[in-house]
Formats: structure tokens, C-alpha cells, sequence
């Protein structure tokens, strides 16, 4: 896609961000069967449920600007689903981000492509269709992020005082 103009940008963003969660949907169903803890299950479980929310909000936005939804691959959110991949094959022996930091990165990564998308809406006064459901989303990220910084107080090193040892 060519960006040669502010709604392009906005297009080319909205496609990244339908990626990004349409990916992170898979992503969190298998953090949630594979985490070490009830309370991450949980916390990853119902954020899937939203995230599908999410997704059927990205795809009204697509109808208000007058586009079909289609996704722009992302190679961070690409990245985050092939560390999670190697971690659980562990076939080449690196070391990538356990289940929850995963969430974490996760969870970046799409607040800021819906502050990025709140941006880029205000300078194009785009009606409170547009900007409602972003705010919404970000919102949900921003509370989804904080829930899992809680369960992170002390998560990747307990019981190792000098920090060395992962758990």
C-alpha cells in the first residue's frame, strides 16, 4: 500500500493493528493453555475474549472509512508469535521471552498502535465512530497490560536474590 496521504497512514495503521490482534488471538489461546499459573490463565483467557471484541471493532472502522478489513503483516507481532513458537518447540536452544513477558510485549505493542491510531484519527476529525472504539480498545489494553504488570511483582526471578537464576 502506497502512503501518500493522512488517511492512507491511517489505513496502512488500521490494517497493522487488525494484524497484530488477529494474530494475538492465536497467541493468547496458547500463552493461556501453556501458563504456569491460574491467575495468568485467567487474566490471558478473558483478554482473548476481548481481543475477538476488539476485532469486530477494528472491522467497523474499516466499514466507516469505506474499506473491506484487510491486515498488513507486522513483523513484531510476526516476531513475538515465532519466539513463543521456539520456546515451546525448543529445538534450537535460544532463549526467548517465558509466557507471560510474551503477554506483556503483547500488549505494548498494540497500545501503542491504537495511541499511533488515536493520533492520526484527531488530526483527520474522524467522527466519534471512529474515535470511540479506539479509545475503548486502548483502554482495554492499557487494564490488560496493568493486570498482567500485577502477577509480573516478582514473577521471572523468585526465590533467586541475586536475580541469576530464571524460575
Amino acid at each position: 500500500m502506497n502512503v501518500e496521504t493522512l488517511e492512507d497512514l491511517f489505513e496502512y495503521q488500521l490494517r497493522h493493528a487488525y494484524y497484530v490482534e488477529r494474530t494475538h488471538v492465536e497467541l493468547l489461546e496458547e500463552l493461556a493453555a501453556d501458563a504456569s499459573t491460574a491467575n495468568l490463565r485467567e487474566t490471558l483467557t478473558n483478554h482473548r475474549a476481548e481481543t475477538a471484541e476488539q476485532i469486530d471493532r477494528l472491522e467497523g472502522i474499516f466499514a466507516w472509512i469505506g474499506r473491506r478489513p484487510r491486515a498488513s503483516r507486522s513483523r513484531t507481532a510476526d516476531g513475538l508469535a515465532e519466539s513463543w513458537q521456539l520456546r515451546t518447540d525448543g529445538t534450537d536452544g535460544t532463549i526467548v521471552p517465558d509466557d507471560l513477558e510474551t503477554a506483556l510485549l503483547a500488549e505494548r505493542l498494540e497500545i501503542r498502535a491504537y495511541e499511533s491510531l488515536l493520533r492520526i484519527a484527531g488530526r483527520l476529525a474522524y467522527a466519534p465512530d471512529v474515535i470511540e472504539p479506539l479509545e475503548e480498545t486502548l483502554a482495554e489494553e492499557r487494564d490488560a497490560l496493568e493486570r498482567l504488570e500485577a502477577l509480573d511483582s516478582g514473577w521471572l526471578f523468585q526465590g533467586d536474590p541475586a536475580g541469576t537464576e530464571r524460575r
